[in-house]
């Protein structure tokens, strides 16, 4: 059983921390592109340190939206990202089947590049996906329950 008292409802709901979210983005890119013009031989150590710093305050900012949030809320966040991010890794796992069984060409015949893009592109395109899959969960759960 929670003991702690009942909090009042912050004024600044979940458009607003995704508001103060996207302002973060847009302040760490605009800072970024002026370390990749100024920076100099310290350019990859103050970009790390910048996104290292952007996503403890992200976190932070996550947190104080949960403790606020109702229980109806959080449950629509928990049953969207379990159902949602499920169904966004079984596309990948059907892509990934596709390209071991040379169905479809994972790699484009072309292409001359650092492997490591690969790899960068294939988990943006897992978290993209786990994205959607999450977003639409989201809203056909408060579609069912309004």
């Amino acid at each position: 059983m929670n003991d702690q008292p009942i909090r009042k409802r912050r004024r600044l709901g979940y458009l607003g921390m995704l508001g103060v979210c996207a302002l973060l983005g847009l302040v760490v890119g605009f800072a970024s592109a002026l370390i990749d013009a100024f920076g100099g031989a310290a350019t990859e150590l103050l970009q790390t340190g910048m996104l290292i710093a952007s996503m403890a305050v992200v976190f932070w900012i996550c947190v104080v939206w949960w403790r606020g949030a109702d229980e109806a809320v959080r449950e629509a966040h928990k049953w969207a990202w379990y159902w949602g991010g499920s169904a966004g890794i079984v596309v990948i796992i059907v892509v990934l089947g596709l390209g071991t069984w040379d169905v479809i060409d994972l790699v484009p015949a072309d292409y001359s590049g650092d492997p490591s893009d690969l790899v960068l592109t294939g988990a943006g395109l897992t978290l993209g996906v786990q994205m959607t899959g999450y977003l639409i969960a989201w809203a056909a759960w408060w579609l069912r329950h309004r």
